[in-house]
């Protein structure tokens, strides 16, 4: 598309045209999929109860239905130019964006993202043959061009019948902003898991992209009809949101500096989880002439998206957005990306070969592999959070028990290659990167089990064999990231997200067992031993005091815990006559602490009190 046929283009998709794309009969923002207790459920017993009306039959008029004249009261044309201006701008940096994304597709063994590779790839080809065109590696953009992205923004995405022709809908003459930001945010997403190291302004080239996607994201929110492309940028933003500024942040007030939820990511999963709904992808198409492709893409989006809403949900102790039991979805297949792709017959056979469960028979694994398992691991996490707010009686006791029973249960059900082992790291045959999701995954399925004896409470601590046995295991799985290894991420980035999310409540345990030890003289269980779990803890604070450096998010907790597990350990080896065991602080399933008050708290206090926001999006 030249520029002659761009401005013809943009002269048809003016607002002021009678049929005009804006206008409210063009919009499509269709609901998907409608339950039991909505209006369509009423309506449509009578198909002829509300008669198809046009803008006009309403009384109000065309001016007021207008989509522009909408959208124009909340941005103005001037600012929705400027956004598209800025994200074309970006695209001067195409060769770096080229090789970047291609790169972080190169790595899906040990990143997840449910757009999948193919699409992305396709749609990176189609936007290079843009960007050659219009000069824009060389030349600020084409005003025509600006206003065809936008035009196209608004407009439904239609679906083709071949995966094939997906990117067409939204490359070429339909290129629209959901594609330059998405392709953008992976770029910068690269370099921040050190993808890019040989870049110079790196940081500041992904900066420069990330604030272009973001705006992007909020200009989409008014102008695009939900659709499957606008939820891969939405998931995608929000990692890159997390990886740069964080799931909390650190505040002051009246001198007490405390950690809160970082809002702007908060907000971004809101968003996501609100185009999902929208979408209505929580539930599984009736459609049967849906293609494979856009079933499994939205069998994986909404599940990547549930296991980060559990695990956020967890660490920062907020209600779960998205239910399993609100949803009839079905997991996604355990195919390669290659495979959504393929012609029919071939999609067909791939299906034939997996297991009755949805596994594949060969042992491999893929982006979709990842997703499943994760969110199989947490639909049990929110059974698990259902009795985090309450008392737990008998009954409360005995589902939980039900559910560690049922959880042990489907972690032994699952393909052996994805159980991970500490001998996985010297399999020769097991890439590291595939380690380092085998490892998440485990500790996803044993933190289950740790809040599970946690919930339960069974005193004394130090006799309790369960809850210190899964705190064993779950310390000295984190401890083996820390030891030296070709590592697919930057080690700083990644493992103190691990230690603050699993090693700091599973240490804090097991040192709470040696204060009451140390102060009743009760034996700890003979599976266990004292020199053990000093040694675990001694190995716990050398990771705390490397793992972050200063001006990391994390540096202030990791800092002040290893003070913490320090002091504690030296009261221990060496008690004073005042050291006494003691918990002044009886608090809830998750809270929020005064970092002030951490070197005068015990670890159980400490782990009862912080927010574990941290940890929320590693490996991603």
């Amino acid at each position: 598309m030249n520029s002659v046929e761009l401005s013809t283009q943009a002269q048809v998709l003016t607002p002021e045209r009678q049929n005009s794309p804006y206008s409210a009969t063009n919009q499509s923002h269709q609901p998907g999929y409608l339950g039991p207790t909505s209006y369509e459920a009423i309506l449509s017993l009578d198909n002829h109860a509300i008669p198809d009306r046009t803008p006009s039959d309403s009384g109000i008029s065309d001016s007021a239905c207008d989509h522009e004249c909408f959208v124009g009261q909340f941005i103005p044309k001037s600012s929705r130019s400027k956004i598209a201006l800025d994200a074309l701008t970006c695209l001067r940096f195409f060769p770096v964006i080229d090789r970047l994304v291609v790169a972080f597709y190169g790595k899906a063994q040990a990143l997840i993202s449910p757009a999948p590779s193919p699409f992305i790839l396709n749609a990176l080809a189609a936007v290079r043959r843009t960007v050659e065109e219009f000069g824009l590696e060389n030349n600020p953009p084409d005003p025509h061009l600006i206003t065809a992205v936008l035009a196209n923004t608004i407009k439904k995405v239609k679906v083709p019948p071949t995966a094939s022709q997906f990117h067409e809908m939204f490359t070429g003459e339909n290129l629209r902003l959901e594609t330059i930001a998405l392709l953008l945010n992976i770029t910068a997403r690269a370099v921040y898991i050190g993808l890019a190291n040989e870049m110079t302004d790196g940081f500041q080239t992904a900066n420069e992209m990330f604030r272009a996607s973001s705006a992007c994201v909020e200009l989409c929110k008014l102008l695009a009809p939900v659709n499957d492309l606008l939820l891969w940028l939405y998931f995608d933003n929000a990692v890159l949101t997390s990886i740069i500024c964080g799931d909390t942040m650190i505040t002051s007030v009246h001198g007490q500096t405390s950690i809160v939820i970082y809002p702007l990511l908060w907000r971004r999963f809101g968003d996501l989880i609100g185009e999902i709904y929208a979408l209505g992808i929580h539930r599984e198409s009736k459609d049967g002439s849906m293609p494979i492709f856009l079933r499994e893409s939205r069998r994986r989006i909404y599940c990547a998206t549930y296991y980060m809403d559990k695990i956020s949900s967890t660490l920062l102790g907020r209600p779960p957005r998205l239910c399993w039991r609100h949803t009839d979805i079905q997991l996604p297949l355990d195919l390669r990306d290659e495979d959504l792709v393929a012609p029919t017959g071939e999609v067909e056979l791939a299906c034939r070969s997996l297991d009755s469960n949805g596994w594949n028979t060969y042992g491999g694994v893929h982006q979709s592999t990842w997703i499943r398992l994760r969110c199989l691991i947490c639909t049990f996490r929110e059974q698990i959070m259902d009795h985090s707010i309450g008392s737990i009686d008998e009954a409360a006791e005995a589902s939980l028990l039900n559910i560690s029973r049922r959880g042990h249960e489907m972690w032994n059900s699952i393909p052996e290659h994805l159980r991970y082992e500490h001998s996985s790291w010297d399999d020769e045959l097991v890439p590291s990167g595939v380690c380092f999701k085998l490892v998440l995954a485990h500790l996803a399925y044993l933190f289950n089990e740790f809040l599970i004896q946690k919930l339960l409470d069974k005193r004394p601590l130090a006799q309790n064999q369960a809850y210190l046995s899964v705190s064993m295991e779950l310390l000295a799985t984190v401890l083996t990231l820390g030891q030296p290894r070709d590592r697919v991420f930057d080690n700083f980035k990644d493992f103190s997200y691990i230690v603050l999310s699993f090693g700091i409540p599973s240490g804090s345990v097991l040192v709470t067992a040696l204060q009451e030890q140390s102060a009743t003289g009760a034996s700890l269980p003979a599976s266990i031993t004292r020199s053990e779990i000093i040694r675990s803890i001694s190995v716990l604070i050398s990771n705390l005091e490397s793992v972050s450096r200063p001006g990391d998010g994390n540096y202030p907790i990791c800092k002040k815990a290893a003070k913490t597990f320090t002091r504690l350990i030296d009261d221990i080896l060496d008690p004073k006559p005042s050291a006494a065991f003691h918990s002044t602080l009886d608090l809830g399933f998750m809270g929020n602490p005064s970092l002030d008050g951490l070197d005068n708290m015990d670890m159980a206090d400490f782990f009862d009190n912080i927010e574990w926001g941290a940890g929320g999006q590693w490996g991603l």
